[in-house]
């Protein structure tokens, strides 16, 4: 009798843990549930790679209005240069993921960072959570007006008559620019000379004196000296015209076959922000990317905007560091 009194004494004891276990389960998962619900329920800081004033800052500046309107939340813009973008990004990897920090990261620096930064601390294609791309740019090939150059033919005349003797800028060994200009020499069968510079805005001015005689740059700060007739630029270099220069045709519409180079930008989270929190995040840069006052200001900028899934960025990272290993790796390039 003592026997079956306790063996059912057992049993309900067993029962019991058992229920206050499915509780406490069902418990924390709706607490994990309504804190994505309720996501955001406080200010977001957006880190950005650049300086204020840089195109990166203001693209993210123009973002931020109709963003936090739609989640609810004002989103603060911080900016953190340095290291190439590095600092901030990997300032945002490291971040706990819960939506509060983001990060407004550019696509081609973080491949090319992957690849060229030994102690590069995080790596772009594990330690994020793509959310969407917001918007991309190609690179413009622009010559000194007074050399004499108007065309991609008069270029590799001019520069097979005198090997090494033009100079090209960029902003630094191993950036897009520079990468890209070897690939193009390559292509035309020409020899160049590299001055790296720290940036598109300082290095453009050169161009312009006579200082340097050609380079790939960016929209905004090569338009002001080609309207005043101080550069010319002989095309684009994307797989189709821009809509900030139209008149411009692309380098492969000029007969030099797959060129591209050119950049994009996105929003990243820390990896293992949850998915409620990205899905939200997501539609609402689709719908600010939609506003047309949001696409004057990136057209200004020299930016298309675009809008993806977070499965399409990260694909889109992940082809990026395929297509540049083989550069660096046919220019022999280190990573330092």
């Amino acid at each position: 009798m003592q026997d079956r009194i306790g063996s059912k004494v057992r049993l309900k004891l067993r029962l019991s843990v058992a229920l206050l276990l499915t509780v406490g389960v069902w418990g924390a998962a709706t607490d994990i549930a309504a804190g994505q619900n309720e996501w955001p329920s406080r200010p977001i800081t957006l880190l950005v790679p650049y300086s204020a004033g840089s195109a990166s800052d203001t693209l993210a500046r123009t973002l931020i209005g109709p963003i936090g309107r739609k989640i609810g939340q004002p989103i603060i813009v911080e900016d953190r240069p340095g290291a190439d973008g590095m600092i901030a990004g990997r300032d945002a990897a490291r971040a706990e993921p819960n939506g509060y920090t983001q990060y407004f990261g550019v696509t081609t620096s973080l491949s090319l960072a992957y690849l060229l930064q030994s102690n590069l601390g995080f790596d772009p294609r594990k330690d994020y959570a793509p959310v969407s791309m917001v918007g991309e740019t190609a690179y413009l090939l622009v010559v000194n007006s007074e050399i004499g150059v108007k065309s991609i033919p008069e270029l590799v005349a001019l520069a097979r008559s005198k090997p090494g003797a033009l100079n090209f800028s960029s902003t630094g060994e191993g950036s897009i620019a520079h990468l890209g200009m070897l690939l193009l020499a390559k292509k035309l069968g020409i020899e160049m000379t590299h001055v790296p510079y720290k940036s598109t805005a300082q290095s453009i001015v050169d161009v312009a004196s006579g200082v340097i005689q050609l380079q790939l740059a960016t929209i905004a700060p090569t338009i002001p000296l080609y309207q005043a007739g101080k550069v010319r630029i002989l095309g684009i270099a994307s797989d189709h015209r821009t809509p900030s220069l139209p008149d411009i045709p692309t380098l492969q519409e000029q007969g030099v076959a797959d060129f591209q180079a050119k950049f994009s930008m996105g929003v990243f989270l820390p990896a293992g922000t949850p998915d409620g929190v990205i899905k939200l995040l997501n539609e609402a840069i689709r719908e600010a990317l939609a506003d047309s006052a949001v696409q004057k200001q990136y057209f200004q900028q020299g930016f298309e905007p675009k809008a993806s899934t977070p499965a399409e960025l990260a694909q889109y990272v992940d082809k990026e560091i395929d297509s540049y290993r083989k550069i660096i790796a046919d220019n022999g390039i280190k990573s330092h």
